[in-house]
């Protein structure tokens, strides 16, 4: 009976498992982005991400990242193998995120945990992000089997991040644009986010309107994170 609520439990949070669309651009073509679709709002902020020298959390699907701006955070993201289905560690006590990743017409689940971070300094090293995390993040982690040596990890590459949304974009919701900027490169993605089965036609749309725009689509499709991580490589930030 356990067994038959459990798997209950998990098949009910992948079906609101929403889905966010991205798309990346040609990074050249920001300005013109921004102006095709009336984005407005515009902010801007520094990502970090952390891993070690050989990319071993990537390698595992796991996105350690924390961002500062207006709305500081840090972020533990997993991506399992299709078939693992993750479910709220913390039980709605903190901010739990399921959602499905569609990039380049393929879609791959995420989970993530965002906490609040009010530091006054960006840490450098594994134990200190460790110290860091929530229990959720924590338990998330081991949920899916990650392990992690933290005295390994270390921060790398710092990422200029600009965003702007649009109030509304038919037949789309709010859509977002977001340049990452860094020493070894730049990425342009613009997304939405829409229903668990609204995926497939809402990527196939966006694709037909940046298209009627005359913008181009970036020959590469992927993680932001993941390729600055291999961007980056063993270039690890002291």
């Amino acid at each position: 009976m356990c067994a038959v609520l459990l798997l209950s439990s998990v098949l009910h949070a992948d079906d609101k498992c929403g889905v966010e669309v991205k798309l990346l651009l040609s990074p050249g073509q920001t300005e013109a982005t921004v102006a095709s679709f009336q984005l407005v709002r515009e902010t801007t902020g520094q990502v970090y991400l952390f891993d070690t020298e050989g990319l071993d959390l990537l390698s595992k699907g796991v996105i350690v990242r924390l961002r500062r701006g207006a709305d500081s955070d840090l972020t533990i993201k997993v991506r399992p193998p299709a078939s693992k289905k993750l479910v709220d560690p913390s039980s709605g006590r903190e901010d739990f995120k399921c959602e499905m990743d569609l990039i380049g017409g393929q879609t791959n689940p995420a989970y993530s945990i965002r906490s609040k971070y009010s530091g006054l300094r960006v840490p450098d090293a594994g134990p200190n992000i460790f110290s860091l995390l929530s229990d959720g993040q924590k338990k998330l982690l081991k949920e899916a089997g990650v392990s992690i040596d933290w005295t390994r990890v270390r921060r790398i590459g710092s990422i200029k991040s600009t965003d702007w949304d649009s109030v509304s974009q038919p037949p789309f919701g709010r859509l977002t644009l977001e340049l990452w900027e860094w020493n070894a490169g730049s990425i342009l993605e613009l997304s939405t986010s829409v229903g668990p089965n609204s995926g497939q036609p809402s990527y196939a749309e966006l694709v037909r309107l940046v298209n009627a725009k005359e913008l181009s689509i970036s020959a590469s499709q992927g993680a932001k994170a993941r390729i600055v991580l291999e961007s980056l490589g063993s270039h690890v930030t002291r």
